[in-house]
């Protein structure tokens, strides 16, 4: 028994390696620098002329957009957070457009099946992967409610009109603590959705893993390339906010442009699957 033991363990245990890695578990990634998300940019627009069917995603996400804002409009700070949380569910929601940019790579037919089909070819990690941002989005949507309420002059829960609390925020000291609060918050969940979702979506329709293989495909392109998937989160953070000043209306054409685009930063940001060796 005990030479079958020495035979298995090492007498050094710290020479014992899992046989499965994180790294080995997850596509290899590269090392990009930090001005290459303009290319994403650059290239997603040209998909969206090649592509315009792209729009109608645009416009089915406005429209939904829309509709929160409609229902609450007479409560603006749960709208302000409602949102920002709707930025957080984005990579779900792009995952046909995605679909449409595999299609142009691939030189094939682009229609709407090629988008909305997509949601077939990942099959059931991508509801999952939806459930975790929507978990995600609807506990940043209590804590703005619950942070606000409680410091907003001190009345919990009565959370007045948009352009009437802000002048009470910005005039006062826990008014803006709160707001810097808020800030800082936004700030850290933002980093931890796209370190979950920078490549996930791609990852899932590309290479058919499971949830966790592509959750951890992002957080290592994170990890190897900081400065350039950071640029890109404050890139869709800008289009996004300039897409709320227009009243969501710019947002039938940002939404597909950064669709598109985030299919190439996969492309970019992930290495291409080994070539299967040829059978003799």
């Amino acid at each position: 028994m005990i030479s079958l033991i020495q035979r298995r363990y090492p007498d050094d245990l710290s020479e014992i390696r899992p046989r499965h890695g994180y790294e080995e578990a997850t596509p290899g990634v590269r090392r990009i620098e930090a001005g290459r998300p303009l290319r994403w940019l650059s290239a997603g627009w040209h998909d969206l002329r090649h592509a315009p069917a792209g729009l109608l995603h645009g416009l089915m996400v406005t429209a939904i957009g829309a509709v929160i804002m409609g229902v609450l409009w007479s409560w603006p700070w749960a709208g302000v957070a409602a949102l920002t949380g709707f930025l957080l569910v984005g990579p779900v929601l792009a995952t046909g457009l995605n679909g449409l940019a595999r299609s142009i790579e691939r030189g094939e037919t682009v229609g709407l099946r090629s988008g909305f089909g997509a949601l077939e070819a990942t099959g059931g990690a991508i509801w999952a992967f939806a459930a975790l941002l929507a978990s995600i989005f609807l506990a940043w949507t209590a804590f703005v409610w619950l942070w606000m309420g409680v410091l907003n002059v001190g009345h919990a829960g009565l959370l007045g009109p948009l352009h009437e609390a802000l002048p009470v925020l910005l005039g006062s000291t826990s008014g803006l603590i709160s707001l810097a609060g808020l800030v800082v918050a936004g700030a850290a969940l933002a980093v931890v959705v796209l370190a979950l979702s920078v490549v996930t979506i791609p990852t899932l329709l590309d290479r058919r893993t499971g949830l966790m293989t592509a959750m951890g495909t992002s957080l290592k392109a994170l990890r190897t390339s900081p400065a350039a998937t950071l640029i890109w989160a404050a890139l869709i953070t800008v289009l996004f906010a300039v897409s709320v000043a227009t009243a969501l209306l710019a947002l039938i054409v940002v939404f597909p442009w950064l669709g598109y685009a985030m299919w190439h930063a996969y492309r970019d940001l992930v290495e291409p699957p080994e070539e299967a060796a040829p059978t003799t």
